[in-house]
């Protein structure tokens, strides 16, 4: 739609991804179309346009040739398509209502702009009579419908009302607060034919037999007004519909696929060809044209001498990185997301990259550290850059995603099996990669019997929720839980020592699920922003002798102690889904960005123990 709405390009990754609805002002509610409807979908992207984004192992795991950015606003120029960069919505919810006077009114998806009252046929006082100029403007209703499995449509009003007769041509309804009470009882729809019904009723919902739209005969129909499916779906779909309100946290959870850029090849590399490799225009014309799937070399030289740099070195180095694959270590495409992210474990533990490329990591001499954290940690490692590339490969309603990317759940986001690629950012920053003592953590597990069976209980509970919804189950361990928990205080520390808000900083997680044989138990507390420059080191200089030790001490005794206690570190199941055990607002908890597990299997007592049993904390020694 041509009318101008601000929204930044990392918004439309996440929360205001593609099937979101957008509240932008003027009351104005619009969801952003699919990839068909994007500019230049079905084109090559061209590399002067700046949309292009490289990164061969997230490539690979989600089977797509290449990234694209969300294009920022531009004016087109003649004759180059490719400027008229604007991303297309469509409104949506399309059931609008007059807050003067009620009037309702379903209007187009593709309208350009809000539309005014026209003035409904009442003897209440209404906008009818009033000059164009002054009448209201309509606004979206607050109600949707919606599926388990990513589906939307509006509200069926006229059934609602009409569900006891049958709708006339020249029916209109109108919307109206009474006075009588202020929940939904007395909101009132009614219809110029006399049928009134409230909306008293319309968020009672139950897995069997489904909501009060189903027992008026209303199910979903598909509809993916994203796509284009406004009327009548593509798809059959059948399942019972659920009511929410436009504005409610579960309408929309985006399924955004995450991945650090390892630069192996760009080791001992000269930083100029570095530079002229990571062109992504340059490096699409030396992989076009290969024999026998080898890279052209001669091509490669002609390349190297028109920008005057050394063609053996220039040579050597693309070939390195044309051979480079994102495999594991039996020489399969790490598509899993624990192999995947074993390949970027082993590369921070072994400090690779360098500082000409976008990841430089300074491994930290553990000699002058306390003895505490010489005890408890194994390495740390000062990520002075890294780059972080965030797609977006589908979305769900209702339940976030499982992880998954053949789930039934998750919605697609184009319609054109061509569109190879997916929408994505490229964010820079620095931070801090802590390695817990494996031999401690072993020691730790045999001097508590009470810690297994403690955590045991959480992962039932976690799992049993997780049955119930049709996810998978997951093998929660101690480990994994000692491990987020340390990520979420130190957070929490880190953003009184160093500055940065708790909601630019993240956690990534090193911890092993399936293979016990190949273990991970390290943690990447980083910060990225949309600035190619990335931070100014405050992340980083943290984690050197003399800081790391006050800041983990500051986190242990912070979290000894929470202003909910004795309730807090008592409780046998509080948070979302009564998944997390001492850990609560005042503790732990952390703003939804930062959490890679939505602030669930946290439980401080591993990290501090309780008063009655102090073993449980790993870090009891240094308190």
């Amino acid at each position: 739609m041509p009318a101008r709405k601000p929204i930044r390009r990392s918004q439309l990754i996440s929360p205001f991804g593609i099937g979101a609805m957008v509240d932008f002002p003027r009351d104005e509610s619009l969801m952003p179309a699919g990839l068909d409807a994007w500019p230049s979908a079905n084109l090559q992207c061209p590399a002067d346009s700046g949309w292009l984004i490289r990164e061969e192992r997230l490539e690979t795991r989600l089977g797509v040739s290449h990234f694209r950015l969300p294009p920022d606003f531009r004016d087109p120029e003649p004759g180059i398509p490719h400027t008229l960069q604007r991303i297309p919505f469509v409104r949506f919810p399309r059931w609008h209502y007059c807050y003067h006077c009620g009037s309702m009114d379903l209007l187009s998806p593709f309208s350009a702009s809000a539309e005014r009252c026209k003035g409904p046929k009442y003897d209440q006082k209404s906008c009818d009579g009033k000059p164009v100029y002054r009448r209201s403007f309509l606004i979206p209703v607050r109600f949707v419908a919606v599926c388990g499995r990513g589906h939307i449509q509006d509200f069926p009003f006229f059934e609602w009302v009409h569900r006891d007769s049958s709708v006339q041509p020249d029916c209109r309804l109108r919307l109206r607060a009474g006075r009588s009470s202020a929940g939904l009882s007395g909101i009132t729809v009614q219809c110029s034919c006399g049928q009134r019904k409230t909306l008293g009723d319309v968020f009672r919902f139950d897995e069997k037999d489904g909501g009060p739209l189903s027992k008026i005969g209303c199910q979903c129909k598909g509809m993916r007004p994203w796509l284009g499916d406004m009327d009548s779906g593509s798809q059959t779909c059948g399942q019972h519909l659920r009511v929410l309100q436009r504005g409610a946290s579960n309408v929309y959870f985006p399924h955004v696929v995450s991945s650090l850029y390892l630069p192996l090849w760009a080791e001992k590399v000269d930083r100029d060809i570095i530079t002229v490799l990571e062109e992504p225009h340059i490096w699409s014309q030396i992989t076009s044209s290969t024999l026998a799937g080898q890279m052209h070399e001669e091509r490669c030289r002609w390349i190297a001498e028109a920008l005057g740099l050394d063609p053996d070195r220039f040579v050597a180095a693309a070939r390195k990185k044309h051979e480079g694959q994102p495999l594991n270590s039996s020489g399969a495409v790490a598509t899993d997301e624990e192999d995947f992210r074993r390949s970027e474990y082993r590369a921070l533990c072994d400090a690779r990259g360098g500082e000409k490329t976008e990841l430089y990591i300074q491994t930290a001499n553990m000699t002058p550290y306390d003895s505490d954290v010489g005890q408890h940690l194994s390495r740390v490692q000062l990520v002075h850059k890294l780059r972080e590339t965030r797609a977006l490969a589908g979305f769900t309603r209702i339940l976030p995603p499982d992880g998954s990317l053949a789930s039934d759940r998750l919605q697609d986001l184009n319609l054109d099996p061509n569109i190879d690629w997916l929408p994505a950012i490229k964010v820079y920053g620095e931070g801090l990669f802590l390695e817990l003592n494996s031999d401690a953590i072993d020691r730790w597990l045999k001097r508590e019997s009470a810690i297994v069976p403690r955590i045991a209980a959480l992962a039932a509970h976690y799992n049993a929720i997780r049955t119930l919804r049709g996810q998978p189950q997951r093998n929660v361990t101690a480990k994994f839980v000692l491990l987020h928990t340390l990520a979420h205080v130190l957070i929490n520390q880190l953003s009184f020592d160093c500055g940065y808000g708790s909601a630019s900083l993240r956690e990534r997680l090193y911890c092993n699920f399936i293979d016990s044989a190949r273990s991970m138990h390290a943690v990447l507390i980083y910060t990225a922003s949309g600035d190619s420059e990335g931070t100014m080191g405050g992340l980083v200089r943290q984690g050197r002798h003399g800081r790391l030790e006050a800041t983990l001490r500051g986190a242990l005794r912070h979290a000894a102690w929470c202003s909910s206690d004795p309730v807090c570190m008592e409780s046998a199941g509080q948070g979302a889904d009564s998944a997390n055990l001492a850990a609560c607002h005042g503790c732990c908890l952390l703003p939804e960005t930062s959490c890679e597990e939505g602030n669930r299997l946290l439980d401080r007592a591993l990290l501090v123990g309780t008063p009655e049993r102090p073993k449980l904390g790993f870090f009891r020694e240094p308190l």
